[in-house]
This record gives C-alpha cells, structure tokens and sequence, in this order.
C-alpha cells in the first residue's frame, strides 16, 4: 500500500462544538489520498450549515432516523470506498496532522495485523484516559507499547477493509455499548488480528448529550447476554456472561440504577429467542483467553474501576 485511498468514517450525534473540532483535525492531515463522510444519526441539528466551511471535502450522510452507534456506523462503511477505513466519533480527534501517515505505515510494517487501536487521551490533561483501557495489559507498563489485543474503541480506530467483507460489520440490534466487542470476536474468528497502537493518538472529550447514564446499565447488560448467546460456543457464553452480568449488578448497586439492570436482564434473556446463533472458533476462544493472562488481577482493576469509574 504505497498510497491507499483512507476513508475516515465519522459518526455524529448532537454536540456540534465537538464535531467541528473533530472535522478541523482531520481536514488539518497532510495525508491527501483521503476521503471524509460524516454520518449524522439523526441528531436534528443543522449539521448541514456547520460543515459546510469545509466545502466537497465532506460527504455528509444525513439518517432519517437514529440508527444507534451500529447502524450509523455501518452507513458511514458502506459508502466508504477506502483501502483503510478509519472509525471517529464526533468527540474523537486526532492530537497530531501525521496520524493518517502513520496509520499507513503501521498497516505497511504489520501485514499480519488488520485492526489498529488507537491511545485515548484526556483533553484537559493529556493523560491516558484510563476509562477506556478495556486491554488485557497492565497500562501502567503497556500504555506506550505495541502488542496485540482483542479491544478496541469503535470510534477510535483503523481497520483494513477486507475485514468487513469476511467477518461483516456492525450488528445492528445492539445499537450502542459492546458493539466493537461483538465485531472484534468475528474478525478474530476470520484470521484478522488487533493491534494497539500508541503512536497514534487522540483526544476524547465524551460527550455528556449523546449519552445516558440509566440507559448505559440497561444496554450495557443486554448486550452483555446476547454477545454470550450469539458470538460464543455454550460453556465459554456462560463463563464469558457470569464474570460482566456479575460486574454490571456491582456498577448498578454503585450507581442505584437496580431498575435498569433488571431491565436489562429481562430484555436480554427474552431477546435471545430472535438472535442466530453464530459461535466462534473453539481456537478463538484459546486465542482469547491466552491474551487475557496478560491482564491485571481484580484488585488493581476494582481500584482502577473506583479512581475512574467505568459507568
């Protein structure tokens, strides 16, 4: 890949401040062979207005309604025509005008690997934000470290695009939360590997609009049941779903949020019956596994989860 065309896929609910800022550090890369659709999930803003600063640089896709994280995501990949297609959410920006330069090295050094995750950063102190190291590796030493992983942030990451023509895209059903967990176990179960990369680094302002945090303990356990059904063979499922369905009642007993999380295990379990089953390799669970005996023991990660609380 001397020159891939790169499609950045950037997906937008609401929060125009901080798609702008998003846009800007995009439009600001000194990779030309590029393309920038933007995905509004129906966020009833004139999002139209906002960007049109940037002229026919932008390819604006305008949902009728909201799709959810998924199917916004998925719109925003069909029409990518990339070599490389790279993932942002509209509060995802790039700390550097290099980054889809070294998204393209990386992808020319590591032909093995298929997927590229991205470091998080704070925008007020520029640290890692450790809300979203889901890696199976001690950040404290990994942080500034290549190595592989079965995590990435959905809207922070870079990906070959020959993934999504053997292990699919988004499901759609879950809408929003664990979504990149369900895609990552299909593109591990076709051969693709994950790769974190720190040399690519960007900024993660969340946004407040475009989440709920009641809603967060229902979908989060949902989807936490249908993955275990969907995507995993029986006894893996069920050890996979006990340790979440066990983290997610502790998260609700923190939060007060007892309602939600029942909720979320009612709908899950009925929800199962219009799911097909479509459980991955017993060699991927292996694969799994022997990438998790790199993670931190409980301890550290209950005082990581109390000092940065994960819902």
């Amino acid at each position: 890949m001397s020159n891939p065309l790169v499609s950045i896929v950037i997906l937008n609910y609401k929060r125009l401040s901080a798609l702008m800022l998003t846009i800007e550090s995009v439009v600001s890369q000194r990779y030309a062979n590029r393309e920038i659709i933007l995905v509004d999930n129906h966020s009833e803003e004139n999002v139209a207005a906002a960007v049109q600063k940037f002229g026919s640089e932008i390819q604006l896709i305008e949902l009728d309604k909201n799709l959810g994280a998924c199917g916004g995501r998925n719109a925003g990949l069909n029409a990518a025509r990339g070599e490389i297609v790279i993932t942002l959410d509209n509060d995802i920006s790039f700390l550097s005008t290099d980054a889809l330069d070294t998204v393209v090295r990386l992808f020319d050094e590591h032909p093995e690997y298929h997927v590229l995750a991205f470091q998080l950063r704070d925008p007020v102190t520029g640290k890692l934000r450790l809300r979203e190291w889901c890696h199976p590796r001690d950040w404290r030493e990994y942080s500034e470290v290549q190595f592989p992983t079965h995590f990435f942030v959905e809207g922070a990451a870079a990906y070959r695009r020959e993934i999504f023509e053997s292990a699919g895209v988004y499901f759609e059903p879950l809408f929003v939360y664990n979504e990149g967990w369900d895609l990552g176990l299909r593109i591990l179960d076709q051969g693709f590997r994950i790769l974190y990369t720190p040399e690519i680094k960007v900024r993660h302002l969340m946004s407040a609009e475009a989440r709920s945090s009641s809603r967060s303990f229902f979908l989060f356990t949902r989807n936490y049941i249908w993955i275990a059904y969907k995507d995993y063979p029986f006894w893996a499922g069920v050890r996979f779903v006990i340790f979440r369905l066990a983290m997610m009642a502790y998260f609700a007993f923190r939060a007060g949020e007892w309602v939600n999380y029942f909720k979320g295990l009612w709908e899950g379990i009925l929800g199962c019956r219009n799911i097909k089953r479509s459980p991955i390799k017993e060699s991927t669970v292996r694969y799994v596994d022997e990438l998790e005996r790199g993670r931190p023991n409980l301890l550290l990660r209950y005082l990581r989860h109390s000092a940065v609380p994960q819902l």
